[in-house]
């Protein structure tokens, strides 16, 4: 992929604005920049130009965006911008930089701010951001040659190459993250074993990638699993440990999944605890670059810490 080194932390880079007061906010460079840029540019050959030019802006915005503490002014922007990014999808079809973007906000949309209050919003979030990745990843042969049968070949699974990672990985986000809230729904339940196909795959190529997430999904789908359908909690345990060994503990994030998906599923009550905690009590510039994830991670550890007894 074309650029795709911007998208992989720790020099990562997202979308948002740094925490200001509601009187001093100035608008999001996001929200205008580029779609002046849009609406000057026109369509083809030179809308595709103008849509380009925003990609540095877009990137610098991201950097910014993680490193936000405010929650609210960040929850607030989002829709605007879905709406936005999916427009510059649909202007310049193969400029994979922003189809990455748009994918992974989604996601990151329907998991931070959607998943635990409004989980109907959470499905519509993943859904699109589901067929947007795959609409961009059709661009490739060994994609399409992939979707024939009810597993990926291996032969095509072995063609996909390391550039593809950052696409297919927020697809793969997307996708895990819908069929998790679509558990009654038997086609949705039927796309596990595809789903974890890519994910081996992703493993292999970058295991490291954004910190070590596909070791966390990996972790969350071999615990849930039932073990006569090949669940391994243990092995699941040990994805989660090399997550938290490629994040040095400081993505919060991981912690709070380890709680919510391997503690809960072991009944294991000092685990939940000992991981929330440690979120909780965590200062807050561990992780200056992602502020924005690990003041997620706090309010997602004090909801589930709320709801220990129901657990338990």
């Amino acid at each position: 992929m074309a650029g795709a080194r911007a998208w992989d932390p720790p020099r990562v880079r997202q979308d948002w604005s740094q925490r200001i007061s509601p009187r001093a906010r100035p608008r999001p460079r996001l929200l205008i920049v580029p779609c002046l840029a849009v609406l000057l540019g026109g369509c083809g050959i030179t809308g595709k130009i103008a849509v380009r030019s925003m990609v540095p802006i877009l990137q610098e915005t991201v950097d910014a965006t993680y490193r936000s503490r405010d929650l609210l002014l960040v929850r607030d922007g989002i829709p605007s911008n879905l709406l936005l990014l999916r427009g510059l999808c649909e202007s310049d079809p193969g400029r994979e930089e922003i189809r990455v973007l748009t994918v992974q906000m989604f996601y990151s949309y329907g998991f931070g701010f959607l998943e635990d209050t409004d989980p109907p919003r959470a499905r519509e979030a993943y859904r699109e951001g589901l067929r947007l990745g795959r609409e961009g990843l059709q661009r490739y042969g060994w994609f399409r040659d992939t979707e024939g049968g009810a597993m990926p070949e291996p032969e095509a699974l072995r063609r996909v190459p390391r550039e593809s990672v950052p696409l297919l990985f927020w697809t793969v986000a997307n996708w895990a993250s819908l069929v998790s809230l679509s558990v009654s729904d038997p086609q949705a339940v039927a796309d596990l074993p595809r789903i974890e196909a890519f994910l081996d795959r992703i493993l292999e190529l970058n295991p490291e990638y954004f910190q070590g997430m596909p070791h966390v999904m990996k972790g969350t789908i071999l615990t849930l699993r039932p073990r006569i359908a090949g669940g391994d909690p243990e092995q699941g345990r040990a994805h989660f440990e090399e997550a938290l060994r490629i994040s040095g503990r400081k993505l919060l994030l991981f912690q709070v999944l380890c709680a919510k998906y391997y503690c809960r599923q072991m009944m294991d009550t000092a685990c939940f605890e000992a991981n929330l905690k440690e979120v909780l009590g965590a200062p807050d510039n561990l992780y200056p670059e992602f502020q924005l994830l690990n003041q997620i991670a706090r309010a997602k550890a004090g909801w589930l810490m709320e709801r220990r007894d129901d657990y338990f």
